[in-house]
């Protein structure tokens, strides 16, 4: 398997007027599971980040989303496809930070991705609409929300990862 990865073209705070703490049980805790390791691109893409120790620096929450994402959806495509993905790439193009509780970080990233994938003895090729993911990350969750489609005011927080998103992995 090969495939890219672009970084954003540009980063955006955002503040919102009511900040909540999303209810969810660890429980229902999902993410799509990484490759075995004799078939994971030596590149590290398919392995999910450590959680940043401080969730109040931008710097650091962003990289960690769109590492995050990028993990999230590339693991989702292998466990479609398995042996048969050829290739896979996301490319990200913005992403915004949000007011978030105390020791707690809220952050949205818009990506669109594409692959490439073996049907018998021909190659098939499939884009996806833009996508939103949103999450909400503290010391005991990371929470995600996604949507698909083009928006065209970016500005608002939607998906909200408070309400309505699925924890995906709790510490």
């Amino acid at each position: 398997m090969s495939g890219t990865s672009e970084s954003p073209t540009g980063t955006q705070s955002q503040t919102r007027t009511v900040v909540e703490t999303p209810v969810y049980d660890c429980e229902d805790a999902n993410r799509p599971p990484k490759p075995p390791t004799s078939e994971e691109p030596v590149d590290g893409r398919y392995t999910y980040p450590q959680r940043p120790e401080s969730l109040s620096d931008e710097s650091v929450v962003l990289p960690y989303i769109e590492a995050y994402e990028r993990a999230f959806r590339l693991n989702d495509l292998y466990s479609q496809y398995s042996a048969n993905l050829i290739h896979a790439s996301i490319i990200i193009y913005d992403t915004w930070t949000y007011e978030a509780p105390k020791g707690a970080a809220i952050a949205r990233l818009k990506y669109t991705y594409g692959y490439g994938y073996a049907q018998g003895d021909r190659q098939v090729e499939a884009d996806s609409p833009t996508i939103y993911a949103s999450y909400y990350i503290d010391e005991a969750v990371v929470h995600r929300r996604v949507i698909r489609g083009h928006q065209e005011d970016e500005s608002k927080l939607v998906p909200d990862p408070t309400e309505g998103g699925l924890p995906v992995e709790c510490f």
